[in-house]
């Protein structure tokens, strides 16, 4: 069983069976056939699906962004804005897939009567491994463009953020989206690496370099298709011509934005000599200002780590 436990109160708020093997292993093959009468589907179709989906996911943002609080422990009021936000990135998918998807003329010869030209066709069944810090961002970012296009996705959510994947499922399945299309794996790193051994036709992982590692080397012994988004290193430079005070309150959210559990998180700050001081200054004011406490509480900022053994790491 596979416990969900908020990391704000540590109390433990649902067990969920998680997937074995078999189940896997029967989900990919009925995902296999059903993807492609989801696929033969008009991509209009497919594209209204999704509409709906968006439309489901803005109109229940708050409870989403309540479950999304109760597992990783974002504070709420960030939670939400992760779920609005995200419905223009569906928008941007949709609105760009018909022209994506469109086949190319390479080559036509009047005289010899010979055409050229690119068509697409879906993968098939994808694996999407996708991350806990922001669950809607990452995982929309692989499923909605996939389901689009006509594939079906296995889709393992962390295992941080089980909750908000089946919510995710629900949703879709709602806006009419097959159940076999779109199938959730539950659990940790061995249902990860079960799902790494069916046929798959793409794998899409967002996680740690190291676990990205281990997805690359079991994808290049099946040419499987494989797209990793891992861990980043990011500085930010502070030139002498800003206006101090928002670039620092600005630098400040970047780094310590969802208790600084992102890849993109600010983790080095080199700044220009002559607003050093001033800089530092409205920097450390900015950051005294951020409210910690219940990550429910809507004026609370900073929340709990949602892993507890990083307390140890940090």
């Amino acid at each position: 069983m596979l416990k969900v436990v908020n990391p704000a109160t540590e109390e433990v708020i649902q067990e969920l069976e998680e997937d074995s093997a078999e189940s896997v292993v029967s989900k990919f093959k009925e995902a296999s056939c059903a993807q492609k009468a989801w696929a033969r589907r008009p991509v209009q179709e497919r594209m209204e699906c999704l509409r709906r989906f968006n439309g489901l996911l803005q109109e229940r943002r708050g409870e989403l962004a309540e479950v999304l609080t109760s597992e990783v422990g974002k504070p709420v009021k960030q939670a939400a804005g992760e779920i609005a936000a995200v419905g223009a990135r569906v928008e941007f998918f949709i609105e760009h897939i018909e022209s994506v998807l469109e086949p190319r003329l390479v080559l036509e010869e009047a005289a010899g009567g010979m055409t050229e030209k690119v068509s697409f066709a879906p993968l098939g069944v994808v694996g999407n491994i996708s991350a806990w810090n922001f669950p809607y961002f990452v995982g929309a970012n692989v499923f909605v463009p996939a389901l689009l296009a006509g594939n079906a996705v296995l889709y393992k959510p962390s295992e941080f953020a089980t909750l908000t994947g089946l919510a995710i499922a629900e949703l879709l399945y709602e806006a009419g989206v097959p159940k076999e299309v779109f199938a959730v794996l539950v659990g940790g790193g061995e249902v990860g690496k079960v799902l790494l051994e069916q046929p798959l036709g793409g794998m899409f992982f967002t996680g740690s370099h190291a676990t990205g590692v281990k997805i690359a080397e079991a994808a290049s012994r099946k040419m499987m298709r494989l797209q990793l988004e891992l861990g980043g290193k990011d500085p930010a430079y502070i030139a002498d011509d800003v206006d101090v005070a928002s670039v620092a309150a600005g630098v400040a959210d970047g780094a310590f934005y969802n208790a600084g559990q992102s890849c993109c998180s600010v983790e080095r700050i080199y700044v220009h000599e002559s607003i050093y001081e001033e800089f530092v200054e409205h920097f450390v004011s900015t950051v005294k200002g951020f409210r910690m406490g219940d990550p429910m509480n809507e004026t609370t900022y900073l929340g709990p780590l949602t892993r507890a053994p990083q307390l140890e790491v940090l």
